[in-house]
């Protein structure tokens, strides 16, 4: 397998899967598509990168938007080793964050904003520009078709992470995901009533290898 192939083109796992969870989200009747979408969970290693980057991928791919995918976990940033792009910044640089976005290799229509070019939002609202993510969001929304940001986890609480509940009530909507048999109810509960009450709109939750019983019962 050409390696380089390989990390410039994460595939599309489940892709079925993939597809539902995103005419879940977009095609839903009498209420317009969101623009931008933050995807947490309510604890760590449930496979919120994985789902981010498949649909920033699909939306690319196979539906020909144009597609900014955002790294907002900066405790533990992958989504840049997922598309082969490089995480360094220059946070003391003058201009806004927007010079940071990369084109994803050999993905017409896919960006990315590693969580190293977060550093440069920072600089930015010191010069008085913007005060807020928000303002961020708000302009990318006006330049991209789809916008995914891949958070941290909502729990445990760490100062070092940028924080997915403060941030849900400026996207147009939250994706939880949990991993199935692993991730107690009561975290994604916790997860998702915290997002609510800062004004979040909760759009689902994704079961992350989930199986259904149904089909193991025929193949036993």
């Amino acid at each position: 397998m050409d390696k380089k192939k390989s990390t410039t083109r994460p595939p599309l796992q489940s892709i079925a899967e993939i597809r539902r969870i995103y005419s879940a989200i977009f095609n839903q009747k009498d209420t317009p598509p969101p623009k931008s979408i933050l995807i947490t969970s309510g604890s760590k290693g449930e496979g919120k990168t994985t789902l981010a980057c498949n649909l920033a991928a699909l939306a690319a791919r196979e539906k020909g938007k144009k597609v900014l995918i955002i790294d907002y976990n900066g405790f533990s940033p992958t989504v840049h080793s997922q598309f082969g792009i490089p995480e360094l910044s220059s946070p003391h640089a003058p201009g806004s964050p927007f010079d940071e976005i990369a084109q994803v290799p050999d993905m017409e229509g896919l960006s990315i904003l590693t969580a190293a070019a977060f550093s440069r939002i920072e600089a930015w609202e010191n010069n008085g520009s913007h005060k807020e993510m928000p303002y961020f969001i708000q302009e990318a929304k006006a330049r991209y078709d789809q916008i995914f940001i891949d958070a941290s986890a909502a729990y445990p609480t760490n100062h070092k992470m940028n924080d997915p509940i403060t941030l849900g009530k400026a996207v147009d909507g939250v994706i939880l995901i949990a991993l199935t048999h692993a991730t107690p109810k009561a975290k994604t509960k916790k997860a998702c009533y915290a997002l609510q009450s800062c004004g979040a709109a909760v759009l689902g939750i994704v079961a992350n290898e989930w199986k259904n019983p149904l089909i193991r019962q025929k193949q036993s």
